[in-house]
């Protein structure tokens, strides 16, 4: 997964060596066990990571029952930004599905990172823009597509989702009931 995070930030902008290491420098191992949060409702986020393995579940609360909003796994950045850039406390919380490796990045650390080396900057606005995107191609597709056209777009977007994420979850998500995922996964 380190490679891979190597080769997403040379293609956002012309990194050196230097500045990669530099870059990895200011990241921190972290681990957050199946079940554990990494943000709380309520709490300020301090932390955007990047998950080396594992899979957690950005969720909301509604009368007592968690709504996920998002799924993130290995190779991508775990955050939530509107808590995490406005330094407000949290109306979404995130936590592990799986056991999870991460490397984070404190709030502090990358005010750093961006007085030492302003071009990092660049990997902020385009995990930013890229974030917004995802957001509002979710909303279009609950807005736009039917249960069976939204369960067959995660399964063709999100394939390693399919099985690792519990299916009342995926429901959930979908904006769905459980019992129409069922008939949807019996049709294939």
């Amino acid at each position: 997964m380190i490679d891979k995070l190597i080769s997403e930030i040379k293609k956002i902008d012309t990194f050196s060596d230097e500045e990669i290491d530099l870059f990895f420098g200011y990241l921190a191992e972290g681990f957050i066990a199946k079940g554990d949060h990494f943000l709380k409702i309520g709490e300020v986020s301090h932390y955007v990571a990047y998950i080396t393995s594992g899979l957690a579940m950005h969720y909301k609360m509604y009368d007592g029952i968690e709504i996920p909003i998002d799924f993130t796994s290995e190779g991508e950045w775990l955050a939530y930004l509107k808590s995490f850039s406005n330094r407000t406390p949290a109306d979404v919380a995130i936590k592990a599905l799986e056991d999870t490796r991460i490397l984070k990045l404190s709030a502090m650390k990358m005010q750093e990172l961006f007085q030492w080396q302003p071009k990092f900057m660049a990997l902020k606005n385009f995990y930013t823009e890229l974030s917004f995107m995802n957001n509002a191609q979710l909303s279009a597709n609950l807005a736009m597509l039917d249960g069976k056209k939204r369960y067959y777009k995660f399964m063709r977007e999100k394939p390693d989702l399919v099985n690792r994420v519990p299916h009342y979850l995926i429901a959930a998500y979908l904006g769905i009931k459980p019992q129409s995922l069922s008939r949807l996964r019996n049709e294939k």
